[in-house]
């Protein structure tokens, strides 16, 4: 067997080389950057907003609730700004916006629009030369439309007078109709009114 003689010099080197790289060893393990904790679950708020549709209209493209300004762009070419037209009777008070003819029915109406608070809450029709027909007509399509009336109110006195109302929930419709035949006179009326409006006028 051969013995290999080590300097005790070069042993002492070789033990302080191989510790200091035991430390170096050492060392980078711990400066090695901590593994990130596992993140929680990204929560995603969703909020939803509500869009309510507009309320159902009342007559052509006039809604409960317009302003003046809308009821104009509305009937572009038809309403224009009223200079305080009363409404008839059933109904008092007077218009801010109307249409001074519109044909229907028969017959050659004035409709006026009447605001409460700057919203639209009265739309009325009237005709002071109705058709023979013309009540009859607009009773009929008004049944067909929102079933049978709610009242019913004849009179006969030296005029004959007649007012039929409904009541759909979404507003009150009174047709309100007054004639002498001898005479050939004739007038309708038309009325829509915002419930709150309806009984704030009996």
């Amino acid at each position: 067997m051969r013995t290999i003689a080590v300097a005790p010099g070069r042993a002492l080197v070789a033990i302080v080389a191989v510790t200091a790289g035991l430390a170096g060893c050492r060392g980078r393990e711990s400066q090695k950057a901590p593994e990130a904790a596992p993140s929680a679950a990204a929560t995603t708020t969703t909020t939803t907003t509500t869009t309510l549709p507009p309320p159902p209209p009342v007559w052509r493209g006039a809604r409960w609730g317009m302003a003046p300004a809308e009821v104009l762009a509305a009937f572009p070419g038809e309403a224009q700004e009223a200079a305080a037209a009363a409404f008839q009777p059933p109904a008092s008070g007077a218009a801010d916006v109307a249409i001074p003819v519109y044909d229907g029915d028969g017959a050659r109406f004035r409709v006026l629009f009447g605001f409460a608070s700057g919203t639209l809450d009265r739309i009325q029709l009237s005709s002071a030369k109705a058709g023979e027909t013309t009540c009859y007509d607009i009773e009929q399509r008004l049944t067909a439309e929102h079933g049978e009336p709610a009242s019913r109110r004849q009179t006969t006195t030296n005029i004959q007078t007649k007012e039929v109302v409904w009541s759909p929930g979404t507003q009150t419709v009174t047709l309100a109709c007054a004639e002498k035949p001898s005479l050939g006179f004739r007038t309708v009326t038309l009325d829509y009114a915002a419930p709150a409006t309806r009984e704030a006028t009996r």
